[in-house]
Protein backbone atom coordinates (compact mmCIF):
# COMPACT_ATOMS: atom_id res chain seq x y z
CA UNK A 1 0.00 0.00 0.00
CA UNK A 2 1.35 3.53 -0.77
CA UNK A 3 0.60 6.31 2.28
CA UNK A 4 -1.20 9.41 1.28
CA UNK A 5 -0.74 12.23 2.94
CA UNK A 6 -3.31 14.97 4.70
CA UNK A 7 -3.85 17.90 2.53
CA UNK A 8 -4.69 20.95 3.87
CA UNK A 9 -5.75 22.92 0.90
CA UNK A 10 -9.55 23.45 0.05
CA UNK A 11 -10.90 22.12 -3.02
CA UNK A 12 -12.02 26.00 -3.72
CA UNK A 13 -8.81 27.28 -2.75
CA UNK A 14 -7.14 24.69 -5.09
CA UNK A 15 -9.39 25.71 -7.74
CA UNK A 16 -9.00 29.70 -8.03
CA UNK A 17 -4.91 29.21 -7.78
CA UNK A 18 -5.06 26.93 -10.79
CA UNK A 19 -7.17 29.05 -12.21
CA UNK A 20 -4.80 32.28 -11.86
CA UNK A 21 -2.31 29.76 -13.83
CA UNK A 22 -4.52 29.61 -16.57
CA UNK A 23 -5.56 33.25 -16.43
CA UNK A 24 -1.83 34.34 -16.15
CA UNK A 25 -0.51 32.92 -19.73
CA UNK A 26 -3.52 34.44 -21.36
CA UNK A 27 -3.37 37.65 -19.89
CA UNK A 28 0.48 37.41 -20.68
CA UNK A 29 0.20 36.69 -24.68
CA UNK A 30 -2.23 39.64 -24.71
CA UNK A 31 -0.37 42.34 -22.84
CA UNK A 32 2.81 41.25 -24.35
CA UNK A 33 2.10 41.84 -28.00
CA UNK A 34 0.11 45.26 -26.93
CA UNK A 35 3.58 46.53 -26.21
CA UNK A 36 5.15 44.70 -29.62
CA UNK A 37 2.48 46.48 -31.34
CA UNK A 38 3.13 49.57 -29.51
CA UNK A 39 6.75 49.55 -29.35
CA UNK A 40 8.73 52.38 -31.42
CA UNK A 41 11.28 50.25 -32.34
CA UNK A 42 14.80 49.92 -32.38
CA UNK A 43 17.65 46.93 -31.37
CA UNK A 44 20.96 46.54 -30.50
CA UNK A 45 22.66 46.77 -33.87
CA UNK A 46 19.56 48.33 -35.55
CA UNK A 47 18.73 51.32 -33.19
CA UNK A 48 16.51 53.36 -36.15
CA UNK A 49 14.02 50.13 -37.02
CA UNK A 50 10.88 51.71 -36.53
CA UNK A 51 9.03 48.62 -35.18
CA UNK A 52 9.11 45.23 -33.04
CA UNK A 53 11.45 42.78 -35.01
CA UNK A 54 11.07 38.60 -33.66
CA UNK A 55 14.00 38.28 -34.67
CA UNK A 56 16.56 40.88 -33.52
CA UNK A 57 14.09 42.32 -30.27
CA UNK A 58 14.53 40.71 -27.31
CA UNK A 59 10.93 40.25 -24.48
CA UNK A 60 13.12 42.16 -22.85
CA UNK A 61 13.83 45.00 -25.31
CA UNK A 62 9.79 45.69 -24.34
CA UNK A 63 10.83 46.64 -20.67
CA UNK A 64 13.62 49.00 -21.73
CA UNK A 65 13.39 52.92 -19.89
CA UNK A 66 15.47 54.09 -23.05
CA UNK A 67 15.02 52.82 -26.68
CA UNK A 68 18.06 52.39 -28.76
CA UNK A 69 17.94 55.10 -30.83
CA UNK A 70 17.17 57.43 -27.90
CA UNK A 71 14.34 58.68 -26.75
CA UNK A 72 11.64 57.46 -23.71
CA UNK A 73 10.07 53.60 -23.88
CA UNK A 74 6.47 54.68 -22.61
CA UNK A 75 4.19 52.62 -22.97
CA UNK A 76 6.25 49.87 -23.95
CA UNK A 77 7.48 49.43 -20.83
CA UNK A 78 5.07 49.93 -18.33
CA UNK A 79 2.83 47.58 -20.08
CA UNK A 80 5.70 44.75 -19.74
CA UNK A 81 6.50 45.98 -16.40
CA UNK A 82 2.86 45.05 -15.66
CA UNK A 83 2.85 41.56 -17.38
CA UNK A 84 5.88 40.28 -16.00
CA UNK A 85 4.14 41.30 -12.59
CA UNK A 86 1.04 39.02 -13.28
CA UNK A 87 3.14 36.58 -15.15
CA UNK A 88 5.46 36.14 -11.93
CA UNK A 89 2.27 36.25 -9.67
CA UNK A 90 -0.18 33.46 -11.68
CA UNK A 91 2.65 31.36 -11.89
CA UNK A 92 3.98 31.45 -8.15
CA UNK A 93 0.00 31.28 -7.07
CA UNK A 94 -0.27 28.52 -9.15
CA UNK A 95 2.61 26.49 -7.65
CA UNK A 96 1.46 26.63 -3.78
CA UNK A 97 -1.57 24.28 -5.57
CA UNK A 98 0.63 21.77 -7.57
CA UNK A 99 1.51 19.68 -4.44
CA UNK A 100 -1.93 19.78 -3.55
CA UNK A 101 -2.31 17.71 -6.87
CA UNK A 102 -0.58 14.61 -6.07
CA UNK A 103 -2.03 11.78 -3.10
CA UNK A 104 1.24 9.78 -2.49
CA UNK A 105 3.64 11.20 0.26
CA UNK A 106 6.39 10.04 -1.90
CA UNK A 107 4.90 12.37 -4.83
CA UNK A 108 3.77 14.71 -2.77
CA UNK A 109 7.56 15.89 -2.10
CA UNK A 110 8.68 15.62 -5.64
CA UNK A 111 6.09 18.10 -6.63
CA UNK A 112 6.85 20.33 -3.21
CA UNK A 113 10.52 20.95 -4.75
CA UNK A 114 8.86 21.53 -8.37
CA UNK A 115 6.76 23.91 -6.87
CA UNK A 116 9.49 25.50 -4.58
CA UNK A 117 11.40 26.22 -8.13
CA UNK A 118 8.67 26.98 -9.77
CA UNK A 119 8.21 30.11 -7.16
CA UNK A 120 11.27 30.80 -7.41
CA UNK A 121 10.76 31.23 -10.82
CA UNK A 122 7.74 33.68 -11.31
CA UNK A 123 9.84 35.88 -8.28
CA UNK A 124 12.31 36.09 -11.39
CA UNK A 125 9.64 37.10 -13.83
CA UNK A 126 8.61 39.76 -11.53
CA UNK A 127 12.05 40.59 -10.84
CA UNK A 128 13.17 40.52 -15.25
CA UNK A 129 10.25 43.49 -15.29
CA UNK A 130 11.14 45.65 -12.58
CA UNK A 131 14.49 45.93 -13.35
CA UNK A 132 15.12 46.63 -17.14
CA UNK A 133 18.03 45.56 -18.94
CA UNK A 134 19.05 48.84 -20.04
CA UNK A 135 19.43 50.17 -16.58
CA UNK A 136 21.49 47.16 -14.66
CA UNK A 137 22.47 44.95 -17.22
CA UNK A 138 23.82 42.16 -15.00
CA UNK A 139 21.13 42.08 -12.64
CA UNK A 140 18.20 41.45 -15.44
CA UNK A 141 20.69 39.06 -16.81
CA UNK A 142 20.90 37.32 -13.48
CA UNK A 143 16.87 36.78 -12.79
CA UNK A 144 16.79 35.94 -16.51
CA UNK A 145 18.77 33.03 -16.24
CA UNK A 146 17.39 32.18 -12.37
CA UNK A 147 14.56 32.14 -14.05
CA UNK A 148 14.81 29.67 -17.02
CA UNK A 149 17.13 27.32 -15.10
CA UNK A 150 14.77 27.50 -12.09
CA UNK A 151 11.71 26.51 -14.47
CA UNK A 152 13.85 23.55 -15.58
CA UNK A 153 14.55 22.30 -12.60
CA UNK A 154 10.67 22.29 -11.77
CA UNK A 155 10.44 20.56 -15.02
CA UNK A 156 12.18 17.73 -13.67
CA UNK A 157 10.55 16.85 -10.31
CA UNK A 158 7.04 17.81 -11.97
CA UNK A 159 7.73 15.37 -14.21
CA UNK A 160 9.13 12.82 -11.97
CA UNK A 161 5.91 13.62 -9.92
CA UNK A 162 3.37 12.82 -12.43
CA UNK A 163 4.95 9.54 -13.75
CA UNK A 164 5.10 8.19 -9.83
CA UNK A 165 1.44 9.09 -9.26
CA UNK A 166 -0.62 6.30 -10.76
CA UNK A 167 -3.85 8.24 -10.95
CA UNK A 168 -2.31 11.61 -12.71
CA UNK A 169 -2.08 11.39 -17.03
CA UNK A 170 0.96 10.03 -18.02
CA UNK A 171 0.57 12.72 -21.10
CA UNK A 172 1.12 15.85 -18.89
CA UNK A 173 4.55 14.17 -17.75
CA UNK A 174 5.65 13.70 -21.75
CA UNK A 175 4.09 16.66 -22.39
CA UNK A 176 7.23 18.12 -19.77
CA UNK A 177 9.72 16.09 -21.02
CA UNK A 178 9.42 17.67 -24.32
CA UNK A 179 9.48 21.32 -23.05
CA UNK A 180 12.13 20.40 -21.26
CA UNK A 181 14.00 19.50 -24.32
CA UNK A 182 13.31 22.49 -26.03
CA UNK A 183 14.01 24.44 -22.48
CA UNK A 184 17.72 22.48 -21.91
CA UNK A 185 18.64 23.77 -25.72
CA UNK A 186 17.65 27.33 -25.03
CA UNK A 187 19.52 27.51 -21.75
CA UNK A 188 22.38 26.12 -23.79
CA UNK A 189 22.14 28.97 -25.99
CA UNK A 190 21.84 31.33 -23.70
CA UNK A 191 24.81 30.31 -21.04
CA UNK A 192 26.91 28.86 -23.93
CA UNK A 193 26.00 30.88 -27.09
CA UNK A 194 27.47 33.88 -28.96
CA UNK A 195 26.95 37.17 -27.14
CA UNK A 196 23.89 39.08 -28.73
CA UNK A 197 26.39 42.59 -29.04
CA UNK A 198 29.23 40.78 -30.76
CA UNK A 199 27.25 40.37 -34.63
CA UNK A 200 23.75 40.31 -35.89
CA UNK A 201 23.63 36.81 -36.32
CA UNK A 202 24.38 36.03 -32.46
CA UNK A 203 21.91 38.30 -32.29
CA UNK A 204 19.41 36.68 -34.05
CA UNK A 205 20.46 33.27 -32.61
CA UNK A 206 19.62 34.42 -28.63
CA UNK A 207 16.48 36.46 -29.81
CA UNK A 208 15.06 33.78 -31.83
CA UNK A 209 15.98 30.34 -29.18
CA UNK A 210 14.13 33.12 -26.74
CA UNK A 211 11.15 33.27 -28.78
CA UNK A 212 10.85 29.84 -29.18
CA UNK A 213 11.01 28.69 -25.44
CA UNK A 214 8.97 31.57 -24.28
CA UNK A 215 6.23 30.60 -26.36
CA UNK A 216 6.56 27.22 -25.72
CA UNK A 217 6.34 27.82 -21.75
CA UNK A 218 3.51 29.40 -21.98
CA UNK A 219 1.54 26.70 -24.21
CA UNK A 220 3.16 24.02 -21.49
CA UNK A 221 1.78 26.36 -18.79
CA UNK A 222 -1.35 26.69 -19.89
CA UNK A 223 -1.86 22.62 -20.81
CA UNK A 224 -0.69 21.58 -17.47
CA UNK A 225 -2.95 24.05 -15.63
CA UNK A 226 -5.89 23.02 -17.59
CA UNK A 227 -5.02 19.10 -16.54
CA UNK A 228 -4.18 19.90 -13.29
CA UNK A 229 -8.18 22.09 -13.50
CA UNK A 230 -9.54 18.57 -14.66
CA UNK A 231 -8.17 16.24 -12.44
CA UNK A 232 -9.15 18.30 -9.50
CA UNK A 233 -13.04 18.51 -10.99
CA UNK A 234 -12.99 14.64 -11.33
CA UNK A 235 -12.28 14.51 -8.21
CA UNK A 236 -9.05 12.60 -8.40
CA UNK A 237 -7.18 14.54 -5.58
Amino acid sequence: MHSKSIDFMSAKTQKILIGLGIFGTFQFLILVHLAMYLYIGGSIHQPNLEAYSFTTNFFSDLGRRRLPGGGINMPTSLIFKTTMAMTGLCVSLFFLAVPSLFKKKGTKALATIAAFFGIVAGISYILIGNIPYDVSYWAHTRYVRIGFISFFLMVIFYTFSIFAERDYPNRYGWLFVLFGVILLVQISVMLLGPRSWRSEEALYLQAVAQKIVVYAEVICMLMQAIGAMKITQEGKV
